[in-house]
């Protein structure tokens, strides 16, 4: 048997008292508003953490029970229990005893309700104390139909599901939130998981044909026109894909099988913008749907 430990935090030595001038003269500013694009909203919840509270969060780090749990997660055996903990303390700590491991943890909690509501806090907390970027903090539900029901999981849960496993598996995940039930599942190797987002950049060769077919595989939608996630079409030497988590779908254009320029564009006046070097195209589903998986199900 593995050895355990413990460590008991007191949250009553860090709380966080603002004085009342301060928090008044943040109720008289006054910001002027600017269109604000999805990666310029994660950078502003940053930037909006005022310096001091960053200052008086970092004493979270010098109590000795901590002190204690961080050389043990340094050691990287045995186990560590830490009790005494509410449900805010957990959202700080947390991120820090993530990096303070050094390696991807995983929170395991009872449902898709709670990793919902954690999933927040720990982003929540990774934004006041910066142990860790927030986009690292990720999210694996578990399916809401039981095996052999001959029903599908909802297209929200495979799509989460499909670009957290593949983030796991290409090293993106700092913590993963997940019910007790996902976390039991029988997985691929993670280089199954890693082989289903597709990066394209501009000045490489693509086979066009088995990148549509790897497409329609992965969950994407053929359309005439590109106007939400998940859908893609192609018009001659013209690629117009929408991948999951992008602002703005991407055009590609090609000449011959060489990938000429990359722009993201906008999907109502369906002009190019932005160029671009390199667009990440995301998966909707864990699970490629192949000749032999169509045949195994047909065959039940």
């Amino acid at each position: 048997r593995e050895p355990v430990s413990s460590s008991r935090i007191n949250p009553r030595r860090h709380r966080i008292n603002v004085h009342a001038s301060a928090a008044a003269s943040c109720h008289s500013l006054r910001f002027k508003p600017l269109p604000v694009t999805r990666a310029r909203a994660a950078k502003l919840k940053t930037d909006m953490i005022l310096p001091f509270v960053r200052e008086l969060l970092a004493d979270l780090e010098h109590s000795p029970s901590f002190e204690q749990a961080r050389r043990h997660l340094s050691l990287a055996r045995g186990r560590r229990r830490v009790s005494g903990l509410t449900y805010t303390a957990r959202a700080l700590y947390l991120p820090l005893f993530a990096r303070a491991a050094g390696v991807p943890a995983v929170v395991l909690v009872a449902d898709n309700k709670a990793a919902d509501a954690m999933d927040l806090a720990l982003r929540a907390g990774c934004e006041l104390t910066g142990a860790i970027p927030p986009d690292r903090v990720l999210r694996l539900p578990a399916h809401d139909v039981l095996p052999f029901e001959n029903l599908s999981p909802h297209p929200d849960i495979q799509e989460q599901r499909a670009k957290t496993l593949w983030k796991i598996a290409t090293g993106e995940a700092a913590i993963v939130v997940a019910p007790i039930e996902a976390a039991a599942m029988k997985l691929f190797p993670a280089s199954f998981y890693a082989g289903l987002a597709q990066i394209l950049r501009r000045g490489e060769e693509v086979d066009v044909e088995t990148l549509l077919a790897h497409l329609a595989s992965i969950g994407y939608t053929r359309m005439d026109v590109v106007e939400m996630p998940g859908q893609f079409t192609r018009r001659g030497g013209i690629l117009d894909i929408y991948s999951p988590e992008a602002d703005r779908p991407v055009r590609f254009e090609f000449f011959g099988d060489e990938i000429e320029s990359i722009r993201k564009f906008d999907p109502e006046t369906q002009r190019s913008a932005a160029p671009l070097d390199e667009a990440r195209l995301l998966p909707l589903t864990e699970t490629p749907v192949t000749e032999k998986i169509l045949i195994a199900i047909n065959a039940r």
